[in-house]
């Protein structure tokens, strides 16, 4: 009997760790989460608040390693099996360095979406063909706001539905057809002449 006949649910969900497909082994991996609490005190008082202030950021500390292989596997995603350990080295290591969130992969851990802040590649001459990774993740979550991009097109039809707008307001509230409001005033009218001898006004004000 091989140990792959016995099948346990743990071990048919085992999956292979990776991050942003960049294949790595486990040793170590673990999980820090938990809930923001606030402990509030008063002066006085035998008993306190604790207020809870939503969900923890998740972190990971991952201890992977990169070991060579008895003999070399090829195809995509198997750079891991090979005799050569420094090709899966390099991989992961240029992948951690590289800018933004990717995906981990851990084996028994859904997965994630998360950026690495920290990480340390060691090798020991002792250990020949054997390097070890210290990694540290920090769940991305959601970005607080998302910026779009207006390009001429969009800023020229926004500019039509805002005249539109005014347009229609403006029908609206004076009573007018739209071939009126896109008119203009039309001519200004000068004010008529009085007759000789009646006071305008404005001279009826000055006299006062």
């Amino acid at each position: 009997m091989k140990i792959t006949d016995i099948h346990n649910p743990w071990r048919d969900a085992w999956l292979p760790a990776s991050f942003r497909g960049a294949r790595f082994h486990v040793a170590v991996g673990s999980k820090d989460g938990g809930r923001r609490i606030v402990a509030h005190e008063y002066p006085k008082k035998e008993y306190g608040y604790a207020e809870d202030m939503g969900r923890q950021t998740n972190h990971f500390t991952v201890r992977g390693y990169c070991i060579a292989y008895p003999r070399n596997q090829s195809g995509p995603g198997l750079e891991l099996y090979n005799r050569d350990y420094r090709i899966a080295r390099d991989i992961l290591d240029a992948e951690l360095q590289r800018q933004g969130e990717g995906v981990l992969q851990l084996p028994l851990l859904k997965p994630m979406v998360v950026v690495c802040h920290r990480y340390r590649l060691t090798e020991e001459t002792r250990f020949g063909g054997f390097c070890t990774f210290d990694m540290e993740f920090t769940e991305f979550g959601k970005r607080p706001l998302t910026a779009t991009t207006s390009t001429i097109d969009n800023l020229i039809q926004k500019a039509i539905d805002l005249r539109d707008v005014t347009t229609g307001q403006l029908t609206e509230g004076l009573k007018i057809t739209p071939a009126e409001a896109g008119a203009g005033a039309g001519p200004v009218e000068e004010d008529p002449v009085p007759p000789p001898g009646r006071m305008t006004r404005v001279d009826q004000i000055r006299v006062r």
